[in-house]
């Protein structure tokens, strides 16, 4: 009599790693206005009053062609005076984009695999019933 030889089916585990794109953070990008005290010198010009004054003639009177005023004399006396003004000038552009910086990362996994034994079982003759060893 022909005994089919057996079969068994054995399977391993294999490790498969594929890529999973995922948020990382959110980034706000915005701009902020910062102050700071300026000191600037400024050159400013002040009208001033000048008072000249002429000996008389000898016998004591305005020299000729000269009347004294009969109101007093008003004059404006002028100055300068720094005027601040503000305005907002562009300095420069700023730009803001994403690059992908490659890396490596180890991957540790513990696999499996199936392993087929065979136990030797002594079998008995149906005719006389005495145990034949293995083989």
């Amino acid at each position: 009599m022909s005994e089919e030889p057996a079969e068994v089916l054995r399977s391993a585990e294999e490790l498969r790693v594929e890529h999973v794109r995922v948020p990382r953070e959110r980034v706000r990008f915005r701009k902020r206005i910062v102050s700071e005290v300026r000191t600037v010198q400024v050159p400013v010009r002040v009208e001033q009053l000048v008072i000249e004054h002429e000996p008389l003639d000898a016998d004591g009177t305005a020299p000729a062609g000269r009347t004294t005023p009969a109101e007093p004399l008003e004059i404006v006396l002028h100055e300068e005076v720094p005027v601040v003004s503000l305005r907002v000038q562009p300095t420069e552009v700023v730009r803001v984009g994403v690059r992908t910086a490659a890396a490596e990362q180890v991957v540790q996994a513990q696999l499996r695999t199936e392993q087929v034994a065979v136990d030797e079982v002594a079998t008995r003759d149906p005719a006389t019933g005495a145990s034949s060893p293995p083989g």
